[in-house]
């Protein structure tokens, strides 16, 4: 609002001067007029003798100003003042020889002229005398009293000159009268002329300020553009003038350091505290060289705004003059943290991208490497152009050379076994009608009629341009189905030597018992009534009969146990261990209370597994710990329990599956720690018959029980530190 109302008075003043300025020229113009027609006649004669004075006068002017530029020279030393002392001379060449042409006619002002011409050169052999010699503080006292003794003299003969155009002036205004009668005339129509072109300039100038308003109005649009501009595009400008050293920022660059605009002085001491210190020498080279190379280079360095948050930015410029000639460099500052942010992010990426195109390229060739091992070949079907890719091995299960032929259903089809093309057709079927492919087993003629097993699977995926392919392999079973064949085979000739060893063993140990009693009965017999008509030999005969007799008896009871923890015949219950244990102690009863044994159980879940197989692990683990005890010393054992995930725990299961795991641990003689998977051997002891009763066939009984479900055991020990037993039993049987 304040621009245009301006602009308004601006107008106003410029027409009411124009007006004016019209008025008075109308008026001079007449009584110009009026003196030309009483001056015609000397006209020529009085513009002479005033060319005369007016030349004269610019002489003295030039002669002046080289005076005053040399006077400069030696006050400042600045060259720049010697440019009107070195144009002075041609200037006052050329108003000589206009003087000489003028007076040519009149002999005094021609001598005049030649001393003029003469003291006029003697003042510039000062000059030059001057700028040779190495002036001194006294040869300036010299040259300044010789000099101004030389000006005087010129300026003395100047006014003498110039009193005598003066003197002919006065004489020729006299016959002013006598003028030609047209000129009048033509100084008014100059005028009309003038008046006119004047007129023309007032048109052109309202134009120009009308365009320039209009300029005005679309710069103050274009500044406010920039402004936002520089908002949206996070950039500020500025300003270098290398001359001034003076500098201008814009407001936005004072937001992109987190200040508010112009709060602090735009100088360069002030924006070189705000860039990183590890930058700092990276940005005074890159500004180094401006002026040689008329722009500044773009380049990237990092801030640390007010807030200490640390960005970056990227800078360049341009060198330009203005109107003084003066070097100013313009040039933007843009804040680029996220394109860095991104560009580096895109740079890991491609390193990445790179790594992984190696590692793609080792996978591709080990994934030839192991199709060639694994006997199988993969393919892809592109679900929109219903177009399948073989691998070069799937090519070679089929007998042929890599790429042979055009993969397709139907040359497919041309291998695959009469009585089996049925499975492909419907296979394919499916394929288009469901999009899914089951697992499906057929035969094949390879190329050289050599009949092959093969077996393809598939499943759906998605690349990433969105195309639906299906990826699947084809695996050639032909060995696999002959070594299960075989295993089949061999499991049943297996099952069966196992049910008749089983059988064997349950009837021989039932077979056996019924001598034994009867050697027993005959020793018992002995004992009774013959005892003492044997010699002391003959009693400790005796004595070792019974105690092998007592031996083959146990180990008759172990292998039938033994022969009972069989899997296959046995069916798993859902077990209460807290009655199980009950049971075992009151079996035991007698052996605990005998030994002064301590048993610590825990509250014990419920399980699924094989009843009597769990009571006799635990009857046979109890019973262990006891047979095993230190001497003088009374049995203590303590069993644990807790629920745990196989992958936590040392077994053969890095699965999240769960298992129940009981730690049974005893106060016992314990064992040497290498003998830890010994002593579940069958028939396996670590120490004498004589020393420790037994036949080495309990914990041997206690991993089969945990073998038949499906679970682990470990022992551990040291010797006379007792023994610890852990057993792993899965949750879901």
């Amino acid at each position: 609002m304040i621009r245009i109302i301006n602009t308004f008075k601006s107008r106003l003043f410029l027409n009411i001067a124009f007006v004016i300025s019209l008025a008075s020229i109308f008026f001079t113009a007449s009584i110009t007029y009026k003196h030309i027609v009483e001056l015609n006649k000397s006209t020529d004669l009085v513009m002479k003798s005033y060319e005369v004075k007016l030349n004269i006068e610019n002489l003295m002017s030039e002669l002046k100003d080289a005076e005053t530029g040399f006077r400069g020279y030696l006050l400042y030393k600045d060259k720049a003042f010697l440019n009107p002392f070195n144009n002075s001379r041609e200037n006052v060449d050329k108003a000589f020889i206009r003087i000489k042409r003028l007076t040519k006619e009149n002999k005094t002002q021609q001598k005049n002229l030649r001393e003029l011409y003469r003291l006029i050169a003697i003042r510039y052999s000062y000059f030059d005398e001057y700028r040779e010699i190495k002036s001194d503080y006294k040869y300036q006292k010299y040259f300044i009293a010789n000099s101004k003794k030389a000006m005087d003299n010129v300026r003395k003969k100047t006014d003498e000159m110039s009193k005598l155009e003066d003197y002919l002036l006065e004489k020729r205004e006299k016959s002013f009268k006598d003028t030609s009668f047209y000129t009048p005339f033509y100084a008014l129509l100059i005028i009309i002329i003038t008046l006119f072109l004047i007129v023309v300039a007032y048109i052109r100038i309202n134009k120009d300020l009308i365009s320039l308003r209009s300029s005005n109005d679309r710069l103050m649009v274009i500044n406010e553009s920039q402004k936002l501009a520089e908002i949206i595009g996070k950039f500020g400008s500025w300003e270098v003038n290398l001359e001034r050293n003076s500098y201008q920022f814009s407001d936005n660059l004072y937001r992109l350091l987190g200040y508010e605009p112009q709060e602090f002085e735009p100088t360069l001491e002030e924006y070189l505290k705000t860039i990183h210190p590890d930058d700092l020498d990276f940005v005074k080279t890159k500004s180094a060289n401006i002026l040689e190379l008329k722009e500044l280079p773009g380049y990237t360095y990092r801030i640390i705004k007010k807030d200490g948050e640390i960005r970056f930015f990227h800078a360049t410029g341009i060198l330009i003059q203005n109107n003084f000639g003066e070097n100013i460099l313009v040039g933007t500052t843009q804040d680029v943290t996220d394109h860095q942010i991104y560009t580096e992010k895109i740079k890991k990426n491609n390193e990445e991208l790179i790594e992984y195109n190696k590692r793609l390229k080792i996978y591709d060739e080990s994934s030839k490497q192991a199709e060639i091992l694994g006997n199988y070949g993969s393919w892809i079907l592109n679900f929109k152009t219903l177009e399948f890719i073989y691998s070069d091995n799937k090519f070679r299960l089929l007998g042929c050379e890599p790429q042979s032929f055009n993969p397709s259903i139907e040359n497919l089809l041309e291998f695959v076994h009469p009585d089996d093309k049925h499975i492909i057709v419907n296979g394919n079927q499916s394929i288009i009608d469901k999009g899914e492919l089951p697992t499906i087993n057929y035969r094949i003629i390879r190329k050289d009629g050599e009949l092959r097993n093969f077996r393809t699977t598939a499943k759906i995926y998605t690349d990433s341009l969105g195309t639906k392919n299906m990826i699947g392999t084809t695996q050639d079973i032909t060995e696999e189905i002959l070594k299960t064949n075989d295993l089949k085979y061999k499991n049943l000739e297996l099952e069966r030597s196992n049910k008749e060893l089983i059988e064997f063993n349950y009837a021989a140990s039932h077979d056996l018992q019924e001598p034994l009693r009867k050697i027993q009965t005959f020793i018992s017999r002995i004992n009774d009534n013959e005892i003492e008509n044997l010699s002391e030999k003959g009693k400790e005969y005796m004595d070792r009969i019974v105690n092998a007799a007592s031996r083959m008896r146990i180990l008759i009871d172990d292998l039938l146990q033994y022969s009972r923890t069989n899997k296959s015949d046995a069916l798993f219950e859902t077990i209460n261990l807290n009655e199980t244990l009950s049971n075992v102690t009151q079996d035991l009863s007698e052996t605990i209370l005998e030994n002064e044994t301590t048993i610590h159980l825990p509250k014990l879940p419920t399980i699924k597994g094989i009843p009597f197989q769990i009571q006799q692990l635990f009857i046979n683990l109890i019973s262990n710990s006891i047979k095993y005890r230190k001497p003088e010393v009374n049995p203590i054992i303590s069993i644990a329990y807790e629920k745990v995930k196989a992958k936590t725990e040392n077994i053969a299961d890095d699965s999240n599956s769960l298992y129940h795991k009981f730690i049974v641990n005893d106060n016992g003689i314990g064992f040497e720690p290498e003998h830890a998977e010994k002593i579940f051997l069958l028939f396996n002891r670590l120490h004498g018959k004589t020393d420790y009763p037994g036949t080495g066939v309990g914990l041997a009984i206690c991993k089969k029980i945990i073998s038949n479900h499906n679970g682990y055991i470990q022992a551990i020990g040291k010797p006379n530190e007792g023994a610890t037993i852990i057993i792993y039993i899965p949750v879901d049987l």
